[in-house]
C-alpha cells in the first residue's frame, strides 16, 4: 500500500482512502470512530475496465470488471438486493460475513464492498 496515496476529506473525516492510478480505489470507512475495521469498499468512479487488470479477486476471480454473467456463475447462491439507488448483489461465507457487489449499468462491477452485513451504503459522505 505504500506506493498508494492516503487521503481523507475534511466533510468525511471518517472514510481513508487508497488511491493509485490504474488501480481501483479502497475505501475504510470508520464511522464509529473505533479504529475497528468494519467494511472495506474497493471501487472504480469511471470505466471499470479502466483498472480491471489491476483489481484485488475474490477467491473465485472476481474482481472490478468483471461482468454480471460471471459474478452470478462464480457465485450460484447470490441474491439481488435493493439498494437506495440501484440493485446490488450478495453472498455469504459460512462465517456469516458478506461480499456485496454492484454493477454499473453496462453490466460490469464496479464496486466489491466487504462487510458483517448484506449492505452497500448509497453513500459514505452523505
Amino acid at each position: 500500500m505504500t506506493s498508494f496515496t492516503t487521503t481523507r476529506q475534511d466533510a468525511c473525516p471518517w472514510v481513508t482512502a487508497f488511491d493509485k492510478s490504474g488501480f481501483p480505489s479502497i475505501w475504510i470507512p470508520d464511522l464509529s470512530d473505533s479504529g475497528i475495521v468494519e467494511q472495506i469498499v474497493l471501487q472504480k468512479w469511471g470505466a471499470p475496465q479502466d483498472v480491471a487488470a489491476n483489481s484485488p479477486h475474490t477467491s473465485t476471480g472476481i474482481g472490478i470488471g468483471a461482468t454480471l454473467d460471471r459474478l452470478r456463475a462464480a457465485y450460484p447462491a447470490l441474491a439481488q438486493k435493493e439498494g437506495k439507488y440501484a440493485p446490488f448483489y450478495s453472498v455469504t461465507n459460512d462465517n456469516g460475513k458478506w461480499i456485496n457487489f454492484t454493477v454499473n449499468d453496462g453490466g460490469l462491477v464496479d464496486a466489491i464492498v466487504v462487510r458483517a452485513s448484506p449492505n452497500v451504503d448509497s453513500e459514505y459522505c452523505g
